[in-house]
């Protein structure tokens, strides 16, 4: 076979950018750690960003962000979501997220995990992995080991290759999202779903010694213990189908992939389930069995797929319009509700404290989580599971304001507890013993029983969108006074909608739904608008964040200096300064005094004299009047903070140890970015063109006439060599 080596490079402009050339030059504003604006003309798209600018986001040679997923929104904004793999093993919780708009970057955010010379092996295999977390659960049946359980989910998956056996997957996996990769150990994810005693378990096994690292539920639940005997949504329309002359059963297909609801006979095995049945289509089903819950919970199926589709523009939780499965009279005195990935399911309660838990809010609550699985899939453990039952609450109560607001409220469940206050309150979370504020009274521990509290702590984001949505005023558990004006329950619920499907991913908390979701509002509304305002303040409510204030200027980065070869002992300290106000400009003429340190040196006081307005939402860059000394070789902290007097946010107006490294002074790395020709594909021939990308890491420049030796070598064949000059 004959190859040949192109010899051309591509440069700034077609895909290479010099080392000296950093993402820096392209951010408008770092909002936070791993959070970016970008400038409108910057040259970059999505491949661009995660290919030549890996160091800037935190990554090393031996990481790779993986594409898994691009969606179009109706903003005209791209959404590309990237999984970080390091030395091709997947981070779990690690992803990466541009947004696009007319095929340039807008914004980007996500976690990303560094390693640094971390070795991992294993020294079990996949099978051992999979018997260890199956003896972790210690079940006493698998759904896998039930025949009927098996065809019905081939079906269900339209694949005949599907099963509940588990299978091993080799990830690097912290429990608590470590940003440090050195805590972080290679292990086996398997994924165990037991039948008795009910579970849905993530079993993360230690491949290096079988332990146990970690295990949680994944059954997405509503968290009761008991149940009462009311009616909940009156008379309905439903949709059906027929059978034949008298015969009508609650199925149908004019909702995406269709909306079916069946009968458990109060039995566990979902292939033992039948159609509830009706002779004239007027389903009056008051019985002993209480099969008037059947058609609560498929006329809240279609309510929850009617909201999504027209208030969101979503086709079903997928998106791509799977069919919404309800199974109704789910074991004798069961008192839950849960989602388990492809359906949801219905206890009766236990007879005493609640009946059947088939309400509108709570149907919209399971498909809801259906809807965070395919979107930010935010695990179900510590913040991210609060986060993902807080959503759930959200776009349930969201479904009932949508779907009967004659009889909405800020309770969930309250329709089938007798004492009609349900067991969570997004209006009032401390009455149902859950904090209204983060890390406030009622917080749970992120260690603890539930999944590190996931059903407890969400009542933190269900009281900022409570706050949101109607407003309110008080001091939260910090003493910090607030006054929310509320902008409405469909504006917050967009906001939400937006934050989990664009901005948030596996692994995000509290702070990064903050971010997610001003950005979001951002975009919705505008950058400086009303709806930014009161999200910052209903955040700030809950004790995430600072509301956004007129006079409250912070500093958001530290243009100069940075990592380098050559600093000197007199480096420009430069920085951007942000006017996080809306209302109130500073004039020109205005004052504002500012300092930075370096090391332990003394503190260097400086005053920017605006030369013009200073507008809310405005950033300014600055370069300090008084140089700073990083001749010596290694890191540096560089701090840097704003003290203007009517500032009513000091909290925020610092940007502390900053680490700058002046490196060793080197003229010689080149390193080879990627091979981008032959790929594979079918009809290759023998004359295929080889085709790298190379990127110069040194520290200066190589002139033209530089000679760059170049080699590859195809199979076990000759290494083949090629000098480009430059």
């Amino acid at each position: 076979m004959k190859i040949k080596l192109l010899t051309s490079f591509c440069l700034l402009g077609g895909l290479l950018f010099a080392q000296q050339n950093n993402l820096s030059q392209f951010i408008e504003e770092k909002k936070a750690e791993n959070f970016f604006t970008f400038k409108n003309d910057n040259p970059l798209n999505a491949e661009m960003l995660v290919k030549f600018y890996k160091q800037d986001i935190g990554l090393s040679d031996n990481d790779e962000l993986k594409l898994i997923r691009v969606e179009d929104d109706n903003l005209g904004f791209k959404h590309f979501r990237y999984q970080q793999y390091h030395s091709g093993i997947e981070v779990y919780g690690a992803q990466f997220l541009v947004h696009e708009k007319n095929g340039i970057v807008v914004s980007a955010n996500g976690n990303v995990i560094s390693f640094n010379n971390v070795n991992f092996s294993a020294s079990i295999n996949d099978d051992a992995a999979v018997q260890r977390a199956i003896n972790h659960v210690g079940a006493k049946q698998y759904m896998w080991e039930i025949e009927g359980e098996e065809t019905l989910l081939k079906k269900i998956k339209k694949d005949q290759n599907a099963t509940y056996y588990p299978t091993a997957h080799q990830v690097l996996y912290n429990p608590y999202f470590s940003k440090s990769g050195n805590a972080y150990k290679l292990a086996y994810k398997v994924e165990v779903y037991a039948k008795n005693p009910l579970s849905k378990q993530d079993v993360f096994v230690d491949a290096s010694t079988g332990n146990i690292i970690n295990a949680y539920n994944k059954l997405h639940h509503v968290e009761v213990t008991g149940t009462a005997n009311t009616k909940y949504s009156g008379v309905q329309s439903i949709q059906t189908d027929s059978t034949g002359v008298g015969a009508y059963r609650l199925r149908e297909y004019a909702r995406g992939g269709g909306i079916e609801t069946y009968n458990m006979l109060q039995g566990t095995n979902y292939s033992a389930a039948v159609d509830f049945t009706d002779t004239d289509n007027i389903w009056n089903n008051v019985n002993a069995q209480q099969d008037e819950a059947a058609t609560d919970a498929h006329w809240a199926a279609e309510m929850t797929y009617d909201y999504f589709m027209l208030e969101h523009g979503r086709n079903s939780y997928d998106n791509v319009g799977s069919t919404l499965l309800s199974y109704v009279h789910y074991d004798a005195n069961y008192a839950n509700a849960f989602w388990d990935g492809v359906r949801m399911t219905y206890g009766d309660g236990d007879g005493t404290n609640y009946s059947p838990l088939t309400s509108l809010d709570v149907g919209g609550h399971e498909i809801a989580h259906g809807v965070t699985e395919y979107a930010a899939n935010l695990v179900y453990q510590a913040e991210p599971g609060a986060l993902n039952e807080s959503f759930s609450d959200i776009f349930g109560t969201a479904v009932e304001f949508y779907a009967d607001p004659g009889n909405a409220d800020w309770f969930i469940g309250e329709d089938f507890d007798i004492n009609g206050n349900g067991f969570r309150s997004m209006s009032d979370p401390n009455s149902a013993g859950d904090p209204d504020t983060y890390f406030g009274v009622n917080w749970a521990s992120l260690t603890g029983p539930d999944n590190g509290g996931v059903h407890t702590n969400s009542g933190v984001q269900n009281y900022w969108f409570y706050l949101l949505s109607v407003g309110g005023a008080g001091t939260n558990d910090n003493n910090d006074a607030y006054n929310v004006a509320g902008i409405g329950i469909d504006s917050a619920a967009s906001i939400a909608y937006r934050n989990l499907t664009v901005y948030l991913t596996q692994s995000s908390e509290y702070w990064d739904a903050r971010m997610g979701a001003l950005q979001a509002a951002a975009d919705l509304y505008g950058p400086c608008s009303n709806a930014v305002i009161e999200t910052s303040k209903a955040w700030a409510a809950v004790g995430v964040g600072f509301p956004i204030e007129d006079n409250d200027l912070t500093i958001i980065a530290l243009d100069n200096p940075a990592t380098a070869c050559g600093l000197t002992n007199a480096e420009n300290v430069t920085i951007q300064i942000r006017n996080n106000g809306c209302l109130v400009d500073l004039l020109a003429g205005d004052s504002i005094p500012v300092a930075y340190q370096v090391n332990a040196n003394p503190v260097v006081h400086d005053t920017v004299v605006l030369a013009s307005t200073f507008a809310g939402g405005d950033t300014l860059t600055y370069t300090f009047s008084t140089t700073a000394d990083l001749s010596v070789v290694g890191m540096h902290n560089v701090s840097a903070w704003v003290d203007y007097d009517l500032d009513p946010q000091a909290g925020n107006d610092s940007l502390l140890n900053v680490q700058v490294e002046h490196k060793l002074q080197q003229n010689y790395d080149m390193a080879l970015v990627e091979v981008l020709s032959p790929m594979s594909n079918c009809h290759l021939t023998n004359a295929e063109v080889v085709n790298v990308a190379v990127q110069f890491l040194g520290c200066d420049s190589l002139p033209a006439g530089t000679n760059v030796d170049l080699e590859y070598q195809l199979n076990a064949g000759p290494v083949v060599n090629e000098t480009v000059t430059l």
